[in-house]
């Protein structure tokens, strides 16, 4: 009898851990018994989440996990929201069921931070998930649309729109939106002066994670495409249709956040694990939590050095398989060993940054072709090539009916 015959595994979470690991489970442990259990029955590419806020289709951004998994006949997907994790007992507990398994995987993402600041919560937008990156393209066109004719001081307040945060997210939504608001300003017959695209920064520089080279090109991009570029502003306060900082107060109708992240909450409530200063969950040397055995936190979820990327999430998800079926089969396990991380980021058409293992750097339109080239590859990595190429060329047809 195969070692994995009768083997279940429990992946929580369709994000990039959950669908690299089941993917590579899948092939590994083709008899084992693969749950994987999701809030919604699609996944979202967060990479492309900024593209569908300045009016590309939804189906860039969105992708259903009966398209990645529906050919795999060991793979069960689950719609259910999961309330609490029981590692003791590798056990996940959701709204309609409970879920144990031999091996517990765990990659549920992360939720934004407004940092306890007043307002931001109630007042502002975000693009962390396919719906609401819909909800503020229908915001920005509902503005464009009603400030054909309105007094000039009206379509300065309906056209202002501020970013905060100067991180990735917010610097290649904050490139993007330039050409999408030339593109509704000239639809609606709108004088391109009265539209104000503003970033927000409270650090010394944007993409303060990178080297102040990286930062000062990006920063200099920005404003030749016509951003403010502001930094070491600190928002003190959101309303409804103010923003007020400790040097500064300004007038605008949308407020889009962009500028924090948060472990999910749903460790909130579990006591059980071992946290860092982020709330991240503490794991021992082959990505189990630790004191916990065959239960694996992988991504933002988990304590690394190159927590909070994408592209180390879907490289967690991958080692965790391999971990698992090494388990099964009795293999040597190999420990984790955090995966060297670069940088592609796009600002605005025929331009990005593309940064290799922190000393390559390469600008314009090489390192922007090159980021297409990525999405390509990714899409191509999880779908069957026909679906892949649809996906990557569904292009600019706007269709908001997708994953409701």
């Amino acid at each position: 009898m195969s070692p994995e015959k009768h083997k279940k595994i429990i992946v929580a979470g369709a994000g990039f851990v959950g669908i690299s690991c089941v993917l590579r489970l899948a092939k590994l442990l083709p008899q084992a018994e693969i749950v994987l259990i999701n809030n919604k029955l699609y996944f979202e590419y967060y990479p492309a989440l900024y593209r569908v806020v300045t009016g590309s289709s939804p189906l860039q951004a969105c992708i259903t996990l009966s398209d990645i998994f529906g050919h795999f006949s060991n793979v069960r997907i689950v719609e259910d929201t999961i309330l609490r994790i029981d590692p003791a007992h590798k056990t996940v507990i959701g709204t309609e069921a409970t879920y144990q398994g031999d091996y517990v995987v765990i990659g549920v993402g992360s939720e934004n931070t407004y940092f306890n600041i007043e307002g931001v919560a109630e007042f502002s937008f975000s693009f962390k998930s396919i719906h609401l990156a819909i909800n503020l393209k229908d915001r920005i066109d509902e503005l464009f649309c009603k400030s054909k004719n309105v007094s000039p001081e009206e379509k300065l307040l309906n056209l202002r729109f501020v970013i905060v945060g100067g991180g990735p997210s917010g610097v290649e939504l904050a490139g993007e939106l330039v050409g999408y608001t030339k593109k509704l300003a000239k639809k609606y017959d709108i004088d391109r002066s009265f539209v104000t695209i503003d970033l927000f920064e409270a650090s010394p520089r944007i993409l303060a994670a990178m080297s102040p080279d990286v930062s000062r090109r990006a920063a200099e991009r920005l404003r030749n495409l016509g951003v403010n570029v502001f930094t070491n502003r600190i928002l003190v306060r959101n309303e409804s249709w103010t923003v007020i900082l400790k040097d500064m107060q300004i007038g605008a109708r949308t407020v889009i956040w962009a500028a924090g992240v948060k472990n999910n909450k749903l460790f909130e409530q579990c006591l059980c694990f071992e946290y860092d200063g982020k709330s991240r969950v503490v794991v021992d040397e082959f990505l189990q939590a630790k004191g916990y055995q065959d239960f694996f936190v992988g991504g933002d979820n988990a304590r690394t050095e190159y927590s909070g990327l994408a592209q180390t999430a879907i490289y967690d998800g991958k080692y965790i398989a391999q971990t698992i079926r090494n388990k099964i089969q009795e293999q040597a396990l190999k420990k984790y060993v955090p995966h060297s991380v670069s940088f592609d980021i796009p600002i605005g058409p025929g331009w990005a940054i593309l940064v290799l293992n922190k000393y390559i750097k390469i600008y314009g339109f090489f390192a922007w072709w090159m980021r297409h080239g990525i999405d390509l590859r990714f899409y191509l990595s999880i779908l069957p090539i026909t679906k892949a190429l649809r996906a990557f060329f569904s292009g600019e047809t706007q269709s908001n009916k997708v994953c409701s």
